[in-house]
């Protein structure tokens, strides 16, 4: 949920993911690529 409304992505379901397409699931969820890192 966003200040604009919500906002929905594709995850791919594969055990491991390359960066590249996790930073471009976390551009399509409008997600910051710093505070995403902090749940890790």
């Amino acid at each position: 949920m966003t200040p604009e409304g919500k906002v929905g992505t594709v995850i791919p379901m594969h055990r491991e993911l390359k960066i590249g397409t996790l930073k471009g699931v976390l551009k399509l969820a409008k997600v910051d690529p710093y505070e995403f890192a902090k749940y890790l």
